[in-house]
């Protein structure tokens, strides 16, 4: 057995701990970027009637401010609401990563 599967197989909590926190520092850098990117697209698609940022303005849906605030809202469903149509909102072209964008830059302004 190589020395570091015999190390993960006698401290599997401080191994999977370890692997754990790797993987959060590379999501955490990922998505500084995707918020950046999140709050492009808000400016260009949704300041028409959502309010982006806590400044108050017009707003004829819910401000971001206010859905990040919702308790069990997560960024996940924010971007699941996002790429599924409904009739109160246009359809956006969103692609690829941009519903999930869109909700880093959100899921930002919980207090």
């Amino acid at each position: 057995m190589s020395a570091g599967l015999n190390i993960m197989n006698r401290y599997p909590l401080a191994s999977s701990l370890a692997i754990a926190l790797a993987l959060f520092e590379s999501v955490t850098a990922a998505s500084a970027e995707n918020v950046d990117n999140g709050r492009r697209l808000s400016e260009r698609w949704c300041t028409e009637c959502h309010a982006i940022t806590s400044a108050p303005g017009k707003s004829r849906a819910p401000p971001f401010a206010a859905i990040a605030a919702k308790e069990k809202i997560s960024a996940e469903m924010i971007a699941s609401f996002l790429r599924l149509p409904h009739a109160t909102m246009p359809n956006l072209p969103l692609r690829g990563n941009d519903p999930e964008d869109i909700a880093a830059f959100i899921m930002g302004m919980k207090k």
